[in-house]
């Protein structure tokens, strides 16, 4: 019988896993795959730190060296500084769109409040003698109503 060697289980990096979970919709994920792209960023500044200084790339122990010393603390601090610039980003759109989103909402407001006040009221009106006129035919008369209870 011919066997051949399982496949060795695959060296990945725990801390997108750690960042972003990825049973969740991608759009509550954002502010983790930011952070992800904040972490690579800091890997990324080690790593060519760490060849200027020794004159080569990392090896494997050395860049889970690395990944050790992201700790809870520092994951967290990557989730609070993505959120900042998630935050910030959704500040500049809004900044950036604010003389837009007041032209649309100025457009036309009056006259169309106009006509939705008017109409509202037009309807409010027929509602109310609709209701007189039957109060009226069930033998209910809304004036002699309001004489008594003003006189009494």
């Amino acid at each position: 019988m011919n066997q051949t060697p399982a496949p060795p289980e695959p060296h990945y990096n725990p801390i997108f896993e750690r960042l972003v979970n990825v049973d969740q919709p991608m759009a509550e994920n954002l502010s983790g795959m930011i952070a992800y792209c904040l972490y690579k960023i800091a890997k990324r500044e080690w790593a060519t730190d760490f060849f200027q200084r020794n004159g080569r790339k990392p090896n494997e122990t050395e860049l889970d060296e690395y990944l050790r010393t992201w700790t809870t603390t520092r994951i967290a601090g990557a989730e609070k500084e993505a959120d900042a610039v998630l935050l910030d980003f959704a500040g500049s759109v809004v900044d950036e769109n604010t003389p837009r989103i007041r032209e649309d909402a100025l457009r036309g407001t009056f006259w169309g409040s106009v006509w939705t006040s008017c109409l509202a009221a037009f309807l409010y009106t027929v509602f109310l003698i609709g209701a007189a006129v039957i109060l009226k035919s069930a033998g209910i008369d809304l004036l002699s109503i309001v004489q008594s209870v003003r006189s009494g």
